[in-house]
C-alpha cells in the first residue's frame, strides 16, 4: 500500500530530527569542551533555585483549593501572594514561575554554548587561516559563526490562553 503524503511528511521530520540531535552530540566532545557545570561554578551562576523558594510546599497539587505556600515568604511580593489564595491563583502563579525558570536555564545554556564558541573561534583564529590546512581551518571557522549567529535568534513557543479578561 503506498504511503499518504502525510506519512513521508512525518518520516522526513524524524529523519531531519535525528540529524539534528547527532549532530548536537557531536558538539557536545568537539566544541563544548568545558562542562556546564564548571560553567555554572567559575561564572558565579545561580540558577533558578529561588524560583523554587516561591513555589514551597506542595506547589503541584491543586485538588485542594488552598493557596500557595512559599518555602520563604520574603521571596514572593505581596500581589502575587494575593492572586495565588486559592489553587486556580496558584496554578497562575505556578505557570508564572515555570516560564521564569525556562527562560532563565535556556539564557544559562545558550551563554554557556556562545562561550565556548567564542574559545574555538579564537583558537582557529590564532592557529593560522593560512598553511596546507587553511580549507578545513575557514569552513570550520564559519561553521562556528554560523553557530553563534543561531544562538544569537530567539525562539517563540506558543501556549494556550490563560488570561480570560478582556
Amino acid at each position: 500500500m503506498r504511503k499518504s503524503w502525510a506519512e513521508y511528511k512525518r518520516e522526513a521530520r524524524k529523519r531531519e530530527k535525528d540529524r539534528v540531535s547527532a549532530q548536537e552530540r557531536k558538539l557536545n566532545t568537539s566544541v563544548f569542551r568545558r562542562t556546564f557545570s564548571d560553567f555554572f561554578e567559575q561564572d558565579n551562576r545561580t540558577g533558578f533555585a529561588v524560583h523554587y523558594l516561591i513555589l514551597g510546599r506542595k506547589w503541584w497539587d491543586f485538588s485542594q483549593d488552598d493557596g500557595i505556600e512559599p518555602l520563604d515568604p520574603s521571596e514572593i511580593d505581596e500581589d502575587d501572594k494575593a492572586a495565588a489564595f486559592n489553587s486556580l491563583g496558584k496554578a497562575e502563579l505556578v505557570l508564572s514561575v515555570l516560564e521564569d525558570v525556562v527562560e532563565t536555564l535556556a539564557r544559562d545554556i545558550s551563554d554557556f554554548k556562545r562561550n565556548e564558541i567564542e574559545a574555538r573561534i579564537n583558537e582557529v583564529q590564532k592557529s593560522g587561516l593560512t598553511g596546507p590546512n587553511s580549507k578545513a581551518a575557514l569552513d570550520e571557522l564559519e561553521s562556528l559563526k554560523r553557530m553563534r549567529h543561531k544562538l544569537s535568534k530567539r525562539v517563540r513557543r506558543t501556549l494556550p490562553q490563560t488570561r480570560a479578561a478582556s
